[in-house]
């Protein structure tokens, strides 16, 4: 957690989205149009409510024709660690320790390919666990991806349930599946940026994230 925390300090503005407790509405919108994926990495830094138990959501990615497309997936039980899931197409993967619910950042990378379902989690840089079996479809076009709500429809249909608590930052996207030697790498230098990200958290990044009753320091740049 002290590598993280000099991680976002090394960095002299990002936008931190603070989730205060959970909502029906308090969520984040990527402007990105996704094509067809059939392999995807998403990397990202976290700092969960520590008084919030329960299913909780990172991020959902749905399609028209599929409301339950891709999503990453956390259970919070008082005095364990935080619990990670992937779901993709509708199948859930296996909730899985990650990390101490600590009150500190945490870096999470999952990777998913449609050859075998093939898929693993990552935190702090190093793996956590991996698997097969989740959906061999290619992941839709054109998809709506939101930060701290689980969708019930395309884009919407919020559950104060399963959302998210806590605070957000440093989210990319590939299209392809980052290797364990990469994530480990990108870790230690404090830099997501292993080549070729197709979504990057960046300095205009409320060009590319709309924010939705999110008020407060999430709307502003945060400055260390």
């Amino acid at each position: 957690s002290n590598l993280i925390f000099s991680c976002l300090n090394s960095s002299s503005e990002t936008l931190i989205l603070e989730f205060a407790g959970r909502s029906d509405r308090n969520h984040a919108r990527l402007l990105h149009k996704f094509p067809s994926m059939d392999s995807v990495s998403v990397c990202t830094r976290v700092r969960f409510d520590p008084n919030c138990f329960g299913i909780s959501t990172i991020f959902s990615y749905s399609i028209q024709s599929y409301i339950n497309e891709f999503q990453l997936r956390v259970n919070l039980v008082k005095g364990k660690p935080v619990q990670l899931a992937l779901l993709v197409h509708g199948v859930h993967g296996p909730y899985k320790e990650a990390f101490d619910l600590d009150d500190f950042w945490h870096s999470v990378c999952v990777s998913w390919s449609q050859s075998g379902g093939r898929w693993a989690l990552f935190t702090d840089g190093l793996v956590v666990s991996r698997g097969e079996g989740l959906s061999s479809n290619n992941i839709g076009p054109g998809g709506r991806f939101i930060i701290g709500q689980e969708q019930d429809t395309f884009g919407g249909s919020f559950k104060k349930n399963e959302s998210f608590s806590g605070s957000i930052t440093e989210l990319y996207i590939w299209d392809r599946v980052l290797n364990s030697s990469e994530i480990y790498t990108m870790e230690k230098e404090c830099s997501p940026n292993s080549s070729g990200p197709v979504f990057k958290w960046s300095g205009s990044i409320l060009c590319t994230v709309k924010l939705y009753y999110i008020k407060g320091p999430a709307l502003a740049v945060t400055h260390y």
